[in-house]
């Protein structure tokens, strides 16, 4: 499973340095267990973490932003793919 770093961070594709830093901050402070009291935000939490720790290591970046772009390919194909099948299902449905 493909964990999409940049829309945990709420960020685009092709954020600063500086942007990846303040998205990050501000998801910390939104999802701390600290304001959170009724929620746990254990696992959310460590998905900021990791998504920070990623994006900031401009090394670890590049090397992410290669698979997240063949994600983001096959995430293409697959919606273009399933709405081929709903289009060739709704054109049976009208023939019959």
């Amino acid at each position: 499973m493909f964990i999409d770093y940049y829309a945990i961070l709420e960020v685009d594709f092709s954020a600063t340095q500086s942007e990846i830093r303040e998205a990050f901050k501000k998801q910390a402070i939104k999802w701390h267990p600290d304001r959170n009291t009724e929620r746990d935000t254990t696992l959310r939490m460590q998905q900021i973490n990791e998504a920070y720790l990623i994006l900031k290591d401009i090394e670890a970046r590049q090397r992410y932003d290669k698979e997240y772009k063949l994600f983001k390919q096959y995430k293409q194909q697959k919606e273009q793919y399933h709405e081929e099948d709903q289009r060739r299902s709704t054109q049976e449905q009208e023939v019959d």
